[in-house]
């Protein structure tokens, strides 16, 4: 299996069955996958950002990395702590998108800037990539900054977003 491992971190690949999971019954996803129970689970609106996300990971299943949610657990707790989803295999001008969450209780403490480092990293080594792009709404400062210490560039502008792009 696939995994993305940084100095605090695993990012692990949920199959279509364990992103059911994350959804509909997390407690079990966690037994499966041999985790310590989350303080958290995920908000209505993350749920269903899932909910595209495996309907899309089930259209295409050898491809399921680039339309799933790759968790982040912490290795010191064995926790999740949030997630990195990708948007799908990279376009004609090999650009990848991705979304990104980190619990409210884990906030803070630098996960997200250290998991944006280790997947932008493996996905610019991935064929066909060139860019990585991530959107944010204009008063998520905390993204904003998050994605500035990473090395992304804002490019683009639209009415509610923000598109950021690492090269």
């Amino acid at each position: 299996m696939i995994e993305i491992r940084t100095e605090r971190l695993r990012m692990i690949p949920l199959s279509t069955d364990h992103l059911r999971l994350l959804t509909n019954d997390q407690n079990q996803l966690e037994i499966n996958l041999s985790l310590q129970k989350s303080k958290s689970n995920l908000s209505q609106e993350l749920k269903k950002a899932m909910e595209v996300r495996f309907s899309k990971a089930l259209l295409d299943e050898q491809n399921y990395i680039w339309y799933t949610n790759w968790i982040m657990v912490s290795k010191n707790m064995n926790e999740i702590i949030g997630g990195i989803m990708l948007k799908g295999t990279p376009n004609d001008e090999g650009e990848v998108v991705i979304g990104y969450y980190t619990h409210p209780e884990h906030q803070g403490y630098g996960y997200m800037t250290e998991a944006i480092h280790g997947m932008k990293d493996w996905l610019l080594n991935q064929t066909n990539v060139r860019y990585v792009i991530a959107d944010t709404e204009k008063d998520n400062i905390a993204s904003h900054r998050v994605l500035e210490k990473t090395g992304a560039e804002l490019y683009q502008e639209t009415g509610e977003l923000f598109l950021w792009r690492y090269a």
